[in-house]
């Protein structure tokens, strides 16, 4: 009605808030698209017995290991097996899509972060013999509208990576949930180039990815 807020007001207002953020977040849950056999054997093998750097190339995170490889490198002595084995993957995944960077990890757990350097969606997969978690979460937004009013709604999409490749946006906060047994590898594609740039997904996760790759493979 116009009139400035009473103390009163202001504590509800922040009571509410907090009761809100306090509460369990809705969780949606995704799988992303199984990974051809030979494909996620040959790119396994080839991570068990990785030449990782001494130092982890990225700070800040928990991750036993953390290796950065930049697409724009020719004539890699150690990790060309690698690269090779990865444009095999995205060859099949989505052969249009370019990756200026791939973050290749072992064991990296919990860590909730921003890629805040990202101009576009990434990829993700995540293979190894662990089992019982170790599912990729990202938060996401909705659009609600309720009495001519929008708002948006935050969620959480747990998506399993397990052999299995997905399409997320890495802008929006995300993490990985802890596992038991065995080592968890990932493989990140990830563009950063300012020409690159595409608008961000809202929900998180790209759902259309997952239904048309199911559809087409």
């Amino acid at each position: 009605d116009g009139r400035p807020k009473s103390e009163h007001d202001k504590i509800l207002e922040t009571t509410a808030k907090l009761i809100k953020n306090s509460e369990p977040r809705e969780e949606i849950h995704h799988k992303g698209i199984l990974v051809p056999e030979e494909i996620r054997i040959r790119l396994l093998t080839l991570l068990t017995n990785l030449r990782w750097p001494a130092a982890n190339h990225r700070k800040g995170l928990t991750s036993e290991r953390y290796l950065v490889l930049q697409t724009n490198v020719s004539n890699d002595r150690f990790y060309g097996e690698v690269r090779e084995a990865c444009r095999d993957l995205m060859q099949w995944t989505d052969p249009d899509y370019y990756y200026s960077g791939i973050a290749v990890t072992k064991n990296f757990v919990a860590s909730p972060h921003i890629d805040d350097r990202d101009q576009s969606y990434q990829y993700a997969i995540s293979l190894g013999d662990f089992t019982n978690g170790g599912q990729l979460c990202v938060e996401g937004q909705r659009l609600v509208r309720n009495n001519n009013k929008e708002t948006t709604d935050d969620f959480v999409n747990v998506v399993d990576t397990h052999n299995r490749i997905a399409r997320v946006d890495g802008r929006h906060t995300h993490w990985v949930r802890s596992w038991e047994g065995g080592s968890r590898y990932s493989l990140i594609f990830y563009d950063t180039r300012l020409e690159a740039k595409r608008k961000i997904i809202h929900s998180g996760v790209d759902e259309s990815f997952l239904l048309s790759s199911f559809l087409e493979k």
